[in-house]
């Protein structure tokens, strides 16, 4: 048997210049499992029986979102940290005492949040997720409920509102805890839709949200 014979797949990152060929589907969900949503977002996919690279959130890439575990792995205490005097300025936390402390900047908004409940569904896929907003804006969404595990990469957020269609092509807002509730909306949206929503939010008078 040749071990070589399901290795179709190849993952290229283009801000951090590296790209793996010869990889399998199950190494591919592994890589992509392990990958920040900046990562996700810049990276691209290729498959023998493509012509041409797939951006990661492409649809026909979703298989690699779709890591199952076999089994729980058990194990065993973690080694102790080398303690040698040899090793210690390696391994050593050296004091910064004396430094002035710095802070950062305050992150200002880009687009201004609205307070909103609009029903939505969101599309992975076959699969499909319905809830609410808390609020939105041009730059994403805030949900009431916790997105599940398999919503990943880029997706599509519909939102089910009377006269209008509007439908972007999202991705997981980043610095968030175990539980997600926030999109960011992708740059790959139509200017056309982008400002027709941006019409549209302005016409509803929607109050401005509050939250932090």
């Amino acid at each position: 048997m040749n071990l070589f014979s399901r290795r179709h797949w190849a993952i290229h990152n283009p801000l951090k210049s590296w790209t793996l060929s010869g990889l399998t589907l199950r190494e591919c969900q592994v890589l992509v499992a392990s990958m920040s949503d900046a990562d996700m977002k810049i990276s691209w996919v290729f498959h023998k029986n493509w012509l041409d690279w797939k951006p990661l959130g492409d649809e026909l890439c979703h298989t690699l979102f779709q890591l199952q575990e076999k089994e729980n792995l058990v194990l065993p205490a973690l080694p102790a940290m080398n303690t040698d005097d040899r090793d210690h300025d390696i391994t050593q936390v050296r004091s910064t005492a004396g430094a002035p402390l710095k802070f950062r900047e305050p992150v200002l908004r880009k687009f201004t949040r609205y307070s909103a409940r609009i029903p939505v569904d969101i599309l992975v896929g076959p699969h499909s997720f319905s809830t609410f907003t808390a609020d939105l804006s041009e730059g994403g969404f805030l949900f009431e409920d916790p997105l599940p595990e398999w919503i990943a990469g880029y997706f599509t957020v519909s939102l089910k509102i009377e006269k209008e269609k509007f439908e972007f092509t999202c991705f997981l807002a980043e610095d968030q805890k175990k539980e997600k509730f926030r999109t960011e909306i992708a740059p790959t949206n139509s200017e056309a839709l982008m400002q027709s929503f941006k019409t549209w939010l302005a016409e509803q008078k929607f109050p401005i949200a509050i939250r932090s």
